[in-house]
């Protein structure tokens, strides 16, 4: 029996082979140069839908990752302010308690203690990270805090004992006042710069910003100078100064410290609990961003498991086929070269 064999279709079997060797040896060298297995998501087959998933995941909860890290800049600088706050509330506290209110350098050593507590507040209110005041709600761009020390003293007809009404605590969303002279012009004032007249009205100085830290998990993060411990703090402050004007009996001068006392008693442990509600929140910002690293770590993982290539093995695949495809050239170079009767031997 004779076979007959033709020279064409081993010819173009071989070229078929040395095609197909072909591009299996461009996508490797692409996987030795980028250390990815495939250019295109067509070719990882059923893996390819898990592969987007995973990279959508991932990308997710970077951006949270990174929205979290800029609300940690924040509420960070917030805990280190309420702490230096609450040692100069104590601060306050040690100079409204004096030994002797009667001493002669009371006076002139309790107005500069008072001068200084008041610009130590005002400075940590008008804190600015990048082009935003952190106190000022979302009044961004201005400073929220007054010079405390330009604030009109209270006088004699401020005291209860005289018939006065204490100073409340202003709610959304009326700006802070207080009146001075209670018993002549009575005059509102505020220590925000916000403030135009009696009454105002600055939903911006309350609002409360939210950040999205994972998804479905919303956080109120920020504080502002509108909160009560710094409406107490500067009543107190403010209280605290105006014992040490001239002209005023034991009892007044008394009076006015015994409210500053009350006031920043109330503004310590306002701030306290400031400070506990704020590191609340630096704990679930810090939680939440080791779980998102954590996922992301594993996904990363099971994504490179399924499109990273190993360089090794490429290499080894590389240098396979390098030597197929050699031996296909001379093949083809050696039936080319032979005559159909030769080549039927």
């Amino acid at each position: 029996m004779v076979s007959r064999v033709s020279v064409i279709g081993v010819l173009t079997q071989n070229l078929s082979v040395i095609t197909q060797s072909r591009k299996q040896l461009d996508r490797l060298n692409y996987s030795l140069a980028t250390g990815q297995n495939f250019q295109e998501l067509k070719f990882y087959g059923q893996d390819a839908a898990r592969i987007v998933d995973l990279r959508k995941d991932i990308e997710a909860r970077q951006s949270y990752i990174r929205s979290i890290e800029v609300t940690q800049s924040t509420t960070s600088s917030y805990d280190a302010i309420l702490e230096s706050l609450v040692e100069m509330t104590s601060s306050a506290l040690s100079a409204a308690e004096p030994l002797s209110s009667q001493d002669i350098d009371f006076p002139t050593t309790t107005t500069v203690l008072a001068n200084n507590f008041m610009l130590e507040l005002e400075a940590n209110l008008n804190i600015k990270l990048g082009d935003r005041f952190i106190f000022a709600g979302s009044n961004f761009g201005t400073a929220p805090v007054t010079d405390l020390r330009t604030l009109t003293l209270y006088n004699t007809t401020d005291l209860v004992s005289n018939g006065a009404v204490a100073n409340t605590i202003e709610t959304a969303d009326t700006l802070p006042q207080h009146t001075v002279d209670a018993g002549g012009a009575a005059t509102v004032e505020s220590y925000l710069t916000g403030f135009t007249g009696a009454g105002t009205i600055d939903s911006n100085a309350y609002a409360r910003l939210r950040v999205t830290i994972s998804d479905k998990q919303p956080v109120n993060y920020n504080l502002r100078a509108t909160e009560p411990a710094f409406q107490n703090l500067v009543e107190g402050l403010l209280r605290l100064k105006s014992a040490a004007q001239a002209g005023l009996t034991e009892d007044e001068r008394e009076e006015f410290l015994g409210d500053a006392r009350n006031a920043l008693d109330t503004a310590r442990t306002q701030l306290r609990q400031l400070q506990a509600s704020n590191g609340t929140i630096l704990n679930e910002l810090e939680r939440t961003s080791q779980i998102h690293k954590g996922f992301i770590t594993i996904s990363q993982t099971a994504l490179d498991d399924m499109t990273v290539a190993d360089e090794a093995e490429v290499a080894v695949r590389i240098s396979s086929l390098q030597n197929q495809l050699e031996a296909s050239f001379t093949t083809i170079a050696r039936q080319s070269q032979l005559t159909l009767v030769n080549f039927l031997r």
